[in-house]
């Protein structure tokens, strides 16, 4: 996607969250990423000053939205490029004059006033240091919430929620006989792991680029929650209530054990390792009789393409990123990229393809630069790397 689409793409979900006050996951999701850059959350903090706001909108009911919008997109150059589904885009054009006056918003728009100012350079830099970036809580009833470390309650409908030490805890006790639970969401963005206790005492830790949909306060005989990437589960026993994880790629139940579930949509891939206990993995298949499969300790279940493979592994090297650290063993470099690319935010891009396959095992910790890893990988494997920016765009090449 063009940048300057996506920047007008984030005016519009700015604007959408500013008059109704709701955004879906996969909108608050792509919002949270834009976030992600400090620079923009400088942007945002200006935009949603509610007087500067009022300003904008008194000044663009005297605008000709429609001639606006048709320069913007003479700027932009849309053409017939579609923008992403995550809504309805369309309704927002007639909003189009006051997307441009939101300038503080998103670099696009600073872009189309100040195109003789704007020189997009390349420059090679040394390192990329990891980021922490708050994640953002979905309360039941759409607020959303950051989860910033001075915020150590969270008060709604339901109750309080404690957020101390990067940990949400939901006391049982507390919220039990409350009017309307729902489900909340805790949205993780790339550079960040959270955890959370959820209401029957279960402990879940989320990595970066993840969210995790579940009921404040579990009832009945199930225990449902949804996942979108990956998470450590120690679940509380409960005999009588299942507790399962469902993903678009298949589900897991367990009555009380430990599990680690990666289920990235961009991995197209699908893991569940089993480190404690016994877990049943269904839901992974498309034929009318879809396999269920029952792991051991030791054991994980890969899925690709339909096609599900059980092997033994070590539960350690699939759950360290809990602990800080990536652990990395006898994986290919393009894999482990991948996945440091959910904590460092950058592009990758290997000039011989042949390079993606070369094999890597060690640990690295989350907290420390990307080049010292790299360096790594450079005396060990005998590639080259290279570190350049462009505009808040990092690219990480990889060569002979």
């Amino acid at each position: 996607m063009a940048q300057g689409k996506k920047e007008f793409i984030i005016a519009a979900l700015i604007r959408k969250e500013l008059l109704t006050g709701e955004l879906t996951i996969e909108e608050n999701a792509l919002l949270q990423e834009w976030l992600s850059i400090p620079e923009n959350q400088e942007y945002y903090k200006k935009v949603i000053d509610i007087e500067t706001l009022q300003s904008k909108e008194r000044f663009y009911k005297t605008v000709n939205s429609d001639l606006a919008f048709e320069r913007i997109k003479e700027k932009i150059d849309f053409g017939e490029a579609p923008l992403i589904s995550l809504f309805d885009y369309k309704k927002w054009f007639k909003y189009a004059a006051i997307l441009v006056f939101l300038a503080g918003v998103s670099s696009v728009f600073y872009y189309l006033n100040n195109e003789d100012k704007m020189q997009n350079q390349k420059v090679v830099v040394k390192t990329i240091e990891p980021k922490y970036n708050n994640p953002t809580l979905v309360l039941a009833d759409g607020t959303i919430t950051t989860l910033e470390p001075e915020k150590e309650e969270i008060i709604s409908k339901n109750g309080v929620i404690s957020n101390v030490n990067q940990v949400l805890v939901y006391d049982a006790k507390a919220i039990k006989g409350m009017a309307s639970n729902g489900e909340n969401t805790l949205i993780v963005p790339v550079g960040g792991i959270y955890a959370v206790i959820l209401s029957d005492g279960t402990k879940v830790w989320l990595n970066s680029k993840s969210s995790l949909k579940y009921p404040v306060l579990f009832s009945g005989t199930t225990r449902d929650v949804t996942l979108e990437g990956e998470a450590y589960f120690e679940v509380s026993k409960n005999p009588h209530s299942p507790f399962t994880v469902k993903t678009k790629s298949g589900n897991v139940t367990v009555l009380g054990t430990h599990f680690n579930v990666s289920a990235y949509q961009e991995d197209k891939n699908f893991e569940t390792t089993l480190a404690e206990g016994k877990v049943k993995v269904s839901e992974i298949s498309k034929a009318e009789e879809k396999e269920t499969l029952v792991l051991k300790p030791g054991q994980q279940a890969r899925v690709r393409n339909e096609a599900v493979r059980v092997v033994e592994v070590d539960p350690f090297v699939y759950s360290a990123w809990k602990d800080g650290k990536f652990y990395f063993e006898n994986e290919n470099l393009k894999n482990i990229l991948t996945k440091m690319v959910r904590w460092y935010n950058f592009n990758v891009r290997f000039e011989q393809k042949s390079l993606e396959q070369i094999k890597f095992t060690g640990i690295v910790l989350k907290d420390q630069p990307i080049d010292q890893f790299l360096d790594i990988i450079s005396k060990t494997s005998n590639v080259k790397y290279k570190i350049t920016k462009l505009n808040q765009t990092y690219e990480v090449t990889i060569s002979k």
